[in-house]
């Protein structure tokens, strides 16, 4: 099992990584802010890195102090910078699950890794500090052991995966790389009902031989779960939370249907408030428990209280046929990386995405798809009638609270 330690308030020891080698003030308001937010933290005796939780890099480390200028720069300056990005290396997935949002992306060609690099560089020098590696299923692309050692100094990288194929030889291979974090789908605690929710025989075992490989080796692995109505029964998100408590993993994540792919058109706003309650009610009870993994409720971190959504300017997607999007669960291209430089799409994109939104974007998106009867059997959309979509999605004016924990005063700071 995992040999992190976990800490359950933020310790003058904690503080001291963080603010190592970064903008003094700025690192400051960072822990001010996350104080309120009574986040958990994971130490790796092994690396001597702390975690918050898998959207963050690990600090002290060079992509950390990366993503703290970032930060900076985008509440002081009003840059637009891509925090995250995530690439999806290839279509090809084995499953078919309930709520995928590219169950309509019929194209499962792969990125090759001469693409990927080029990206991985372009990335760089647009800031990014950490990057997914997805799909389909990443672990169907012949070259991922390359790929993932690709990940540049400077650049932390995630893995996000049913699991497949992943055994303690391919842990062994990515172990001293820059992929610090995987993420594994697992969607029920019964191994028959996971297996249904992917129309997958073997997904759960799968799943399972994967966490204990990844815990094994002392990786940060991360669980996601997509909350169903018969998880919300009395008792049932119980089971499965004492259920993943048994496998030494760091960190639940808690994210709802995005009205998408095979959910697109459907209305999931009861789903959203009764398990928004519930997680925020489970998370407070259960901060202080030993064994329970750090929780991480996107429904709540996306919100205007905390980070908001970045869809488009602090985050991008590179799809598996080089488009770009501003999220990998909306279906909007705004141009592609085989045509044009990535900059010159991103800046672009600034008509539309100026700040981190207040709304999901997939969600703002999905209701213009829906009301304008678009024919989405080509994924992602052509540029033309993604701009016409994007046109009738309303832009933030606001900032998420995050970015206002920077006082103006910090303008004259040196960077």
């Amino acid at each position: 099992m995992s040999a992190y330690k976990k800490f359950f308030e933020l310790t003058d020891e904690i503080e001291e990584a963080m603010l190592h080698n970064v903008l003094p003030e700025s690192g400051r308001r960072i822990v001010d802010f996350l104080r309120t937010k009574n986040e958990n933290y994971s130490y790796d005796p092994e690396s001597k890195r702390y975690f918050i939780n898998s959207f963050y890099p690990s600090f002290p480390g060079h992509a950390w102090s990366r993503a703290v200028r970032d930060f900076y720069h985008i509440a002081v300056h009003k840059k637009r910078i891509p925090i995250q990005a995530d690439i999806v290396v290839t279509g090809k997935c084995q499953c078919r699950c309930w709520h995928c949002f590219r169950a309509k992306n019929k194209d499962v060609q792969m990125l090759d890794l001469e693409t990927i690099k080029h990206c991985f560089s372009s990335l760089y020098d647009l800031g990014t500090a950490t990057v997914g590696i997805t799909g389909g299923e990443p672990m169907l692309h012949p070259d991922i052991l390359e790929i993932i050692k690709a990940i540049p100094d400077g650049i932390e990288g995630q893995l996000y995966t049913t699991g497949h194929n992943i055994d303690k030889k391919f842990v062994s291979e990515i172990k001293h790389t820059n992929l610090t974090r995987c993420i594994i789908s697992l969607d029920h605690y019964q191994g028959d009902k996971a297996d249904e929710l992917r129309h997958y025989p073997g997904a759960f075992k799968e799943a399972l031989t994967a966490i204990e490989a990844l815990t094994d080796a002392n990786i940060y692995t991360a669980i996601t779960v997509c909350i169903t109505n018969s998880l919300l029964k009395e008792g049932e998100i119980q089971k499965y939370f004492d259920f993943v408590e048994t496998l030494g993993i760091n960190e639940i994540r808690i994210v709802m249907p995005i009205p998408q792919g095979n959910l697109e058109g459907k209305d999931f706003s009861h789903l959203y408030c009764d398990a928004i309650k519930f997680v925020k009610d489970f998370k407070k009870e259960h901060f202080s428990s030993a064994g329970v993994p750090a929780i991480l409720n996107f429904c709540e971190f996306e919100s205007p209280d905390y980070m908001g959504c970045s869809a488009g300017a602090h985050y991008l997607a590179i799809n598996n046929d080089g488009a770009v999007t501003p999220c990998v669960a909306v279906p909007l291209s705004f141009g592609n990386i085989f045509k044009e430089d990535l900059k010159d799409i991103f800046e672009r994109m600034e008509k539309f995405f100026p700040i981190s939104g207040r709304i999901c974007y997939g969600k703002r998106s999905g209701r213009v798809i829906s009301r304008n009867n678009i024919n989405t059997t080509k994924r992602p959309l052509p540029e033309d009638i993604s701009l016409n979509v994007a046109e009738q999605c309303s832009i933030s004016s606001d900032t998420a609270a995050f970015f206002k924990c920077f006082d103006v005063e910090e303008r004259g700071q040196a960077v």
